[in-house]
């Protein structure tokens, strides 16, 4: 009975040690998936963060705009989705639409201009339905952005 005590606590601890091994030296490189075929964009360090920083800030105007839907606020929802609207397309740096493809570009600007189009109907004549179509079309150019390219 010892000797079998002995012998499992020798096989958790090398298990342990292994898992360890793995789960530190070798990352995320085991998560990667063999038949990915997205398009692959390579940015320097800078832009990368931008970039990462930008979709970020997209998913918390788009939780302001929900909750301005929650709480039928069209002021919320306006000053949310105006943020990404017209004014962070004339903050776009110039390097980044260099090294972007065009395709990549699109889609960009077509989230752009889908915050700008629900900030101004809600300002103009807000319906929680049309607001809602317009959240329906921005989150499929996202997941379509994400279908279609990675960044490395």
């Amino acid at each position: 009975m010892k000797k079998a005590l002995i012998v499992s606590n020798v096989v958790f601890i090398s298990l342990t040690l292994i898992l360890g091994y793995v789960l530190v030296f070798m990352g995320t490189e085991m998560l990667e998936t063999p038949n990915d075929t997205r398009v692959t964009v390579k940015y320097e360090p800078d832009l990368k963060k931008l970039v990462l920083s930008e979709m970020r800030d997209y998913l918390e105007v788009m939780g302001e705009i929900q909750l301005g839907l929650a709480t039928n606020d069209p002021d919320r929802i306006y000053k949310a989705a105006s943020s990404q609207g017209q004014a962070a397309i004339d903050e776009t740096p110039i390097r980044l639409l260099k090294l972007s493809p065009v395709a990549c570009k699109t889609m960009g600007f077509t989230g752009h201009d889908l915050f700008q189009a629900i900030a101004d109907s809600a300002r103009l004549n807000f319906k929680p339905e049309t607001t809602i179509k317009q959240m329906s079309d921005l989150t499929n150019n996202c997941i379509v952005c994400h279908q279609t390219y990675k960044m490395e």
